[in-house]
């Protein structure tokens, strides 16, 4: 399809508001279309998603799962995936077993976040060997997590618990997390003793205790030695408590504190505003509106608070979706700005769609003419959905 012609069709479609759907005008384009999702030109290659999001699903999905399985052009197979995954196609479940021994390590790291997103406990065993034989480094920590979704399961209890000794630190951070995520109180033993141990899993075990919650981690958490802790680490810690149900409002006031000091350190602001992200990520108001007022700042600081109120939109989308919905025009405007930052470093892809599709659900959900339409709306133009 000509960029013309795409134009046009953008065109058509920009009042999103209006539920306009575009539809196909003929096999032919749409391949074309499909192939501009790996274009150099980032306009070029944002109107072909927003285009082929707007079609009928009928017409959208086997185009694109045929994309996924034969185009030769491996970034468009991972893009059209991607973009494929916000109709929720029942059918995609099928194309992603077929993908968990693709070549394309970008598409099989988007095949396991769709098993974390959609748990089957039918596949424990294929996830079970991917721990085993899954190497790539920005891969392997998706599979764990789609195994962490089904831990329910005796069998993947114990391989998480002994992936959390094993391997590299990087690794090892991703089992910790996904752990802590996934509240697994069956590893809060394996856990605790990494929380009370100097090094780089320091902290990861300590926000994962505190997500995970109840009193054998709180009581994990109280054996961490606070006074010895560097000023960073304090922080998460002071999070971690918050999270775990201590009382959450000076917890919050320290960090935001400690961030905006004007002594403090790269380590400190760092620190901080991850502690906040993850409180945030938990359904906190108080946090979500912090990183807000952070993000007024400017420099380093708005930079990092933008990808934390990103990454917490991700997390729970409905609950973004939500808190935005509530806050007042002024605060929603200055949200709306620092989740468009975040969305573009926080080089997420697959996560950013979901949003996609939870603010498209939250518009066909919402009366016509009410603010929680108009907003998602604005989130679509925004974002460049």
């Amino acid at each position: 399809m000509a960029r013309s012609a795409i134009t046009a069709l953008l065109l058509t479609s920009v009042l999103i508001g209006s539920g306009v759907v575009v539809h196909a005008q003929g096999t032919a384009d749409l391949q074309t279309t499909i192939s501009q999702l790996s274009s150099l030109d980032y306009p070029t290659r944002m109107n072909a998603a927003r285009t082929i999001r707007r079609l009928p699903a009928a017409e959208a999905v086997p185009a694109l799962a045929a994309a996924v399985q034969k185009h030769r052009d491996e970034f468009v197979r991972y893009r059209a995936f991607i973009v494929l995954s916000s109709f929720g196609d029942r059918g995609t479940g099928d194309l992603v077993r077929g993908l968990l021994g693709d070549a394309n390590d970008r598409l099989r790291e988007t095949a396991y976040k769709w098993l974390e997103a959609h748990p089957d406990a039918s596949m424990v065993p294929a996830l079970l060997n991917a721990l085993q034989t899954e190497k790539a480094e920005f891969v392997r920590p998706a599979a764990v997590s789609a195994a962490a979704a089904l831990g329910e399961d005796q069998r993947v209890q114990r391989a998480l618990l002994g992936e959390i000794g094993r391997g590299m630190d990087f690794f090892r951070s991703a089992v910790i997390e996904a752990l802590g995520r996934r509240r697994a109180a069956y590893a809060v033993d394996g856990i605790a003793e990494v929380s009370t141990l100097q090094g780089p899993l320091q902290d990861d075990a300590i926000i994962a205790l505190g997500r995970i919650g109840g009193p054998k981690a709180n009581a994990a958490l109280k054996a961490v030695p606070a006074d010895s802790l560097a000023p960073a680490l304090a922080l998460t810690l002071r999070a971690a408590q918050c999270m775990a149900g201590e009382p959450c409002e000076a917890a919050i006031n320290t960090i935001v504190g400690a961030v905006t000091a004007p002594s403090a350190s790269a380590a400190v602001v760092r620190s901080g505003l991850s502690a906040l992200t993850s409180v945030a990520t938990i359904g906190n108001q108080s946090a979500t509106a912090a990183l807000v007022t952070l993000g007024e700042r400017g420099g380093v600081v708005r930079d990092q608070a933008a990808i934390g109120f990103a990454t917490a939109a991700v997390t729970d989308p409905d609950f973004m979706i939500a808190w935005l919905d509530r806050a007042p025009q002024k605060t929603r405007e200055s949200a709306v700005a620092l989740l468009k930052d975040g969305f573009d470093d926080l080089e997420a892809d697959f996560d950013e769609e979901q949003f996609f599709a939870a603010t498209r659900a939250a518009y066909w959900k919402a009366a016509d003419g009410s603010d929680t339409r108009a907003l998602a709306s604005l989130l679509i133009q925004r974002l460049e959905f």
